[in-house]
């Protein structure tokens, strides 16, 4: 059954008219009157009297009148619950990097101003991320750059630059030259950082020959404190480490930079929690970027 052509029927029902039905759904009167028969013809019942001077339905029609009645409650009601969780919910995805550095100031400048939006945020790989919002799981996310779907829009938000960091004092600069045979810890596979980084290296012929996958941040570091290799970071997350001396940190010859992307599915364009996030973060990006 189509459902545009029981509303159809409903409101000429409603209305006892098929004038005042075709304003109230901005429709041609010969369409309106060509959905009610296509649902008499779906039924195989008439549900409005024709030869009546004045509006009558069958006494079908009255049974398809008051189901119909029902369903349309429903779907109203249903239509206020989903306005009410996307009024007050706002699901985002990111990178750790990105929840623990950007996201704190960008989720407190949207409180000042929506203090009744509840806010949930999810940390993984930027692939995984990605996936989830392609899903339907996250509303929007900020993740590292990658390769995009023809459904996802994508917003250009930050760059920021990478350091080396190792237990042993490398100096102030080294190349990706010199790195490529030294022990490098990278993220695992679906990190846009580890993506990058291999894809710097192939495009100076370069292969990074020795190296050791690990899941998160904070392991990478430790495993860099213990000397097991040397891996790439932003400033932010390791300056107090640094400063504190358990390892060193060089600057990378090549200047590297990893982009990171605001995210969303085209559906969601108009979806008033990311209006409202992409509204703000554009409005802070410049001092997101130092």
């Amino acid at each position: 059954m189509n459902v545009n052509h029981l509303k159809a029927f409903f409101e000429v029902a409603k209305a006892k008219s098929f004038t005042l039905g075709a304003k109230k759904l901005n429709v041609s009167q010969p369409t309106l009157s060509m959905q009610v028969k296509f649902l008499e013809k779906r039924f195989a019942v008439p549900l409005i009297k024709r030869n009546k001077k004045t509006f009558e339905l069958t006494e079908e029609g009255n049974i398809v009148f008051g189901h119909a009645e029902k369903i349309f409650s429903l779907i109203h009601e249903l239509k206020k619950e989903l306005e009410n969780f996307e009024t007050h919910n706002m699901i985002i995805g990111s990178t750790p990097y990105i929840s623990n550095h950007v996201l704190p100031d960008v989720l407190l400048a949207i409180q000042e101003k929506h203090n009744n939006v509840k806010v949930q945020i999810y940390t993984g790989l930027s692939q995984e991320v990605l996936d989830k919002v392609v899903d339907y799981e996250y509303q929007l996310a900020v993740i590292g750059r990658l390769p995009y779907p023809d459904n996802i829009v994508s917003i250009p938000i930050l760059k920021k630059k990478l350091m080396f960091i190792s237990k042993k004092d490398m100096g102030k600069r080294v190349s990706l030259k010199d790195l490529a045979n030294y022990p490098i810890i990278l993220p695992e596979p679906g990190s846009a950082t580890r993506d990058y980084l291999i894809g710097q290296f192939a495009a100076r012929n370069l292969t990074i020959t020795n190296s050791i996958d690990c899941e998160n941040p904070p392991a990478i570091q430790h495993m860099v404190e213990l000397g097991m290799g040397g891996a790439f970071f932003h400033i932010f997350s390791i300056q107090r480490d640094v400063q504190e001396g358990k390892f060193h940190m060089a600057e990378i010859e090549e200047d590297l930079s990893l982009d990171y992307d605001l995210v969303f599915l085209k559906d969601r364009r108009s979806s008033k929690m990311v209006r409202i996030f992409t509204s703000t973060m554009k409005g802070m990006q410049h001092n997101l970027m130092k």
